[in-house]
């Protein structure tokens, strides 16, 4: 289960929003055919702050896209690693 986030974290004096988090959330859990829990359901987060500006809001959107790229690209290492340690356990 993937699980993305954007939330205000920061306003100028106006109310005109100035910083957003990034955020992924995913869960996961490895069973065998037979049903055995190898890992048990497990949530892995990543985060990001990024600054908003509204004059330039193609290239934040673009920034947006890279850090999700990122974010994810981060989990699937850890999982990769998580696999690999639960694979030379048995």
């Amino acid at each position: 289960q993937e699980l993305r986030e954007k939330t205000v974290v920061g306003v100028n004096a106006s109310g005109q929003v100035r910083e957003f988090q990034l955020r992924i959330r995913v869960k996961f859990r490895m069973r065998t055919p037979q049903g055995r829990d190898l890992i048990d359901e497990t949530e892995i987060i990543q985060q990001r702050d990024i600054s908003f500006n509204e004059s330039a809001v193609l290239a934040k959107e673009a920034e947006e896209a890279l850090l999700y790229r990122d974010m994810q690209s981060d989990i699937v290492q850890q999982l990769l690693r998580r696999i690999a340690a639960v694979q030379t356990l048995d």
